[in-house]
């Protein structure tokens, strides 16, 4: 059976461990708030390969940037359209923005914090 390569292959070790290590220290809500955002925005842009590929690169962001709580994605998600991530993904673009609006609109309802969370 060919080994399917998913969406956190290329994530190196250390960045394994840390993103375990920061959902081990996340509140049960925060935990429930990322898993929301998420789904939010794969059910705008899909659950394909490029959908899955889009999460794992907003996580990765949040690991560079040394967010210590995953219910940060949209405020991740927000910050790559401003560096030129719909440049990258022109043919979900639309679908992003469509997420965007989504995820703001739930972390406004939840009153989640508009700055990242760090150390």
């Amino acid at each position: 059976m060919k080994k399917v390569k998913g969406p956190f292959a290329d994530f190196p070790p250390e960045d394994k461990r840390r993103l375990v290590l920061v959902w081990k220290k996340m509140s049960p809500i925060d935990r429930e708030h990322f898993i929301n955002q998420v789904a939010y925005a794969m059910a705008m842009w899909g659950m394909d390969k490029k959908g899955k590929e889009l999460v794992a690169l907003v996580i990765e962001r949040m690991l560079e940037d040394d967010s210590i709580n995953l219910a940060d994605f949209g405020i991740y998600l927000k910050k790559l359209t401003n560096e030129g991530l719909l440049d990258v993904y022109k043919d979900k673009a639309d679908a992003i923005k469509k997420a965007i609006v989504l995820i703001d609109s739930y972390r406004l309802k939840y009153e989640l914090p508009l700055k990242p969370t760090k150390m």
